[in-house]
């Protein structure tokens, strides 16, 4: 017969003033042998559920931590040891949004379980206080989130409740985390007293965010559902609801024409266009270009999907599938601590990847719409590693001597000459494709400076 493991209750108090307390946690309560309480400072502390209860807080450990981490690491231990001698009740706020919870579970040893008990979470007060405004307060499918909680998440175009806005910095925080997406003019409901039984609620403009008169571990902030038609920014899933809808019987005749095949030319295009922008400095230009390419992976992705031959999230899939397994030296054992070293590390999880391959089977992978200098030296490339002979820049420089000096050039005189100044390209680390194309921008830019003069000269002609 399995031990049977000491078990940490987890009691949800619910919102701060303890009126949305449920029956089924006062219950747990009081048949509790031991309670812990998480702090005092909550208004359930006064219902006559606690009255002639014994339970200690955890108060005292705020004083002795000034690190949030390590609080809930000293409040973790604590409670396995004391719950290692016997069951005991934990009560706090909300257990799912509670950081000390989590690091509970976390930490948990295999003599300690947990259980934990369903509440009224503080958002639920909130969305109840913002519904009565009527309108897009009025919601379901609402997402949660503690200000704390942030940071490295992108915001999405969805309803949502940001919840223990303590202070004014943190106000300021969720602001700005809002505006990668929201207008400064948005209206939102901002709630003080979340927690109380009847919370202050009145519509603000984001920008206003942190400029209230105050802040505490009630504040909160509700942020409706805005249509992407009304807001000037947009995410990847606004992106893709668009094209969906364009290319739905209510949508545009041309993108519901377009298949894989007719799409082919403006991918080359868009990201020809998004090159030539990447070897500039204007970073709106760098944006918008690549966003066309963004356009032709969605609008290809659709149509995937409406054939049900694959998704975008197929998309995405196979691409960060394919980043975590060619970073073995991130996400895996491998080392690389040079560029050269995990380019090695790259080559060797595409080996993996596709098996072996000939020499032949991978040069002819090589894309036919690959501009022709790339295509050359990458097929330069993976012939010489397939082979395990390296390039000969002596013999590429002899015959490039001896065809020049013989006359007339012929095309195939002049495509030897070509393979030959990829082959020392590729030799010495050279991009022969970037070289020509920013030798070109220079070139065209002194014509263009040169005809400049040029009309100047004819024009002070013209004035003699």
């Amino acid at each position: 017969m399995q031990n049977r493991k000491n078990e940490i209750v987890i009691v949800p108090l619910g919102p701060d003033d303890g009126s949305l307390m449920t029956l089924g946690a006062c219950e747990a309560v009081r048949k509790a042998g031991r309670v812990i309480l998480r702090t005092e400072r909550h208004g359930a502390v006064h219902l006559p559920v606690f009255e002639g209860i014994s339970f200690e807080t955890l108060d005292a450990l705020y004083d002795q931590y000034e690190d949030f981490d390590d609080l809930c690491l000293a409040v973790s231990d604590y409670l396995i040891r004391q719950a290692q001698e016997g069951d005991l009740c934990y009560a706090v706020s909300d257990p799912l949004s509670d950081a000390t919870v989590k690091k509970l579970i976390q930490s948990l040893p295999d003599s300690v379980q947990v259980r934990i008990l369903g509440g009224v979470p503080l958002s639920a007060n909130v969305l109840a206080a913002a519904a009565p405004l009527g309108g897009d307060f009025c919601t379901d499918n609402v997402h949660i989130y503690t200000a704390m909680a942030l940071e490295g998440r992108r915001v999405q175009a969805e309803p949502q409740v940001i919840c223990e806005i303590n202070d004014r910095i943190l106000a300021s925080d969720v602001k700005l985390w809002l505006s990668d997406l929201y207008e400064d003019d948005t209206e939102v409901a901002f709630l003080e007293n979340a927690g109380t039984e009847s919370p202050e609620v009145r519509l603000i403009r984001l920008m206003d965010l942190d400029r209230q008169p105050g802040y505490d571990h009630r504040t909160a902030v509700f942020v409706p559902e805005i249509d992407v038609l009304k807001r000037k920014r947009a995410g990847y899933e606004d992106l893709v609801k668009v094209i969906a809808y364009l290319r739905s019987p209510d949508g545009c005749p041309w993108d519901r024409a377009q298949t894989h095949r007719t799409l082919r030319r403006y991918m080359i295009e868009e990201a020809c266009e998004a090159a030539d922008a990447m070897g500039t400095e204007d970073s709106e230009k760098i944006a918008d270009e690549l966003g066309d390419v963004l356009l032709q992976v969605v609008l290809n992705a659709q149509i995937g999907a409406e054939h049900r031959d694959f998704t975008d999230r197929d998309v995405t899939s196979a691409i960060t599938r394919k980043m975590i397994t060619r970073h073995e030296h991130v996400f895996g054992t491998a080392r690389a601590d040079t560029p050269d070293a995990v380019m090695d590390v790259w080559e060797s999880a595409k080996k993996k990847e596709h098996g072996k391959q000939s020499t032949y089977e991978r040069v002819k992978e090589l894309p036919e719409s690959l501009p022709t200098l790339l295509k050359t030296q990458k097929m330069l490339k993976r012939e010489s590693q397939g082979t395990g002979k390296k390039l000969d820049t002596e013999a590429a420089r002899e015959q490039i001597l001896k065809i020049l000096s013989a006359s007339p050039l012929t095309e195939t005189g002049l495509a030897l000459c070509l393979k030959s100044l990829c082959v020392m390209a590729e030799a010495g680390g050279l991009d022969a494709e970037s070289a020509l194309r920013e030798h070109l921008a220079v070139h065209l830019e002194q014509l263009k400076e040169g005809s400049t003069d040029s009309e100047a000269r004819k024009e002070g002609d013209r004035d003699e």
